[in-house]
């Protein structure tokens, strides 16, 4: 019985925050559990690809891609050592071109994405070409499949994101695939406006910095340069504009389209990405307070690791703000983080952190915990 007591009693704490409706309720602690993974020299520890797949027999593997060969790298999570790796073919019978991009159903139907034309393969683990399909509706938009910005299955339809494009009068940010009927539709939410965004020298610019997740029941949008995040039904026939404020600025700082710099992207305050926590029914918005570009940094490298610092704003299950955490300086890469039943994994390969090698990506543990 006391076995069963202290069970419920750890329980209670691990969901505690997602049910506590005050702000300041609760925050991110470091822990002392990390995961590694080695990395051969042909690949980069910075790349924003990436995502969990777990297979039909339960076993799970932390997924990424080199875009710059085709290759997806999987890794078995729990030994944090590599399993296996799958090359898709540019040329040939099999041929897939440059992909950006994938989402993995099984390893029997793997979706990857053409990275110059509207164009979805299906392959299987032995990259045999199994379906192809091009879009020419889309136009001049291609399709987006970053580790936040995630293709999602639900039923036979495929849900993505695809490009911005000013040039047109409604320009969506995401499309529904119907995957039996091989027919795509544009979802009925526009790209949100922002100072600049009506200047059309350019097909489009800060529009494309966003997020998306799932929650089971909704997507939900985080733009870069909008205090507010935005849930969507499916559908996307009911859109819900809430704010989601960082205490450590008041307001974003854009630059100017046709002037911004790479500095300007390193010191300015914005937002960035933002990742649902099912196992504790919270969100995680990432969030970049005015920085400081320290001497001899170049700025197109730090952006590459996510920034100087940052910090994370905690959301409960209805978005109410429960906490944010402010990270140390030059530590954490905020651009590859993930969730487990275990925690909130940040990478700390910043090419800046004492600790950081070429041939290693590895992953800092925090927990979520009440103040």
């Amino acid at each position: 019985m006391k076995k069963y007591s202290l069970f419920f009693f750890f329980l209670f704490l691990s969901v505690a925050c997602s049910t506590d409706k005050k702000y300041g309720a609760c925050h991110l602690e470091k822990t002392d559990e990390t995961i590694s993974f080695p990395i051969d020299t042909d690949t980069k520890n910075n790349f924003n690809i990436y995502s969990i797949y777990k297979d039909k027999d339960g076993k799970e593997y932390f997924t990424f891609q080199n875009h710059e060969n085709n290759t997806i790298h999987f890794y078995d999570l729990k030994q944090q050592k590599p399993a296996f790796r799958i090359t898709p073919p540019q040329e040939g019978s099999n041929g897939v071109g440059r992909t950006f991009g994938y989402y993995i159903q099984n390893l029997d139907s793997i979706y990857v994405f053409s990275l110059y034309e509207n164009t979805l393969y299906v392959i299987n683990k032995d990259c045999e070409l199994l379906d192809k399909q091009s879009f020419p509706e889309l136009g001049r938009s291609k399709f987006m499949a970053t580790a936040f910005q995630t293709p999602v299955r639900l039923g036979g339809t495929l849900y993505t994101c695809i490009e911005p494009n000013r040039w047109i009068d409604h320009d969506p940010v995401s499309a529904a695939l119907y995957m039996d009927t091989k027919e795509i539709k544009k979802l009925p939410f526009d790209y949100p406006d922002y100072p600049g965004s009506e200047v059309k020298l350019k097909r489009y610019g800060m529009e494309a910095s966003f997020s998306r997740c799932y929650d089971g029941e909704h997507f939900v949008y985080s733009f870069h340069y909008d205090e507010n995040i935005y849930v969507a039904t499916p559908e996307h026939d009911s859109i819900r504009k809430v704010p989601v404020k960082s205490k450590y600025f008041d307001r974003v700082q854009l630059p100017d389209e046709l002037t911004a710099s790479p500095e300007d992207f390193c010191k300015n305050a914005w937002y960035n990405n933002l990742l649902y926590d099912p196992y504790r029914e919270v969100y995680y918005r990432i969030a970049y307070p005015p920085s400081t570009l320290d001497k001899g940094i170049r700025s197109m490298e730090l952006l590459q690791f996510g920034r100087k610092n940052f910090s994370i704003i905690i959301l409960d299950k209805n978005f109410r703000i429960l906490g944010e955490t402010l990270f140390p300086d030059n530590t954490y890469n905020s651009q590859i983080i993930f969730v487990r039943p275990e925690g909130l994994y940040i990478s700390d390969s910043h090419y800046l952190n004492p600790r950081f090698s070429d041939d290693i990506l590895s992953f800092q543990k925090y927990e979520l915990v009440e103040e």
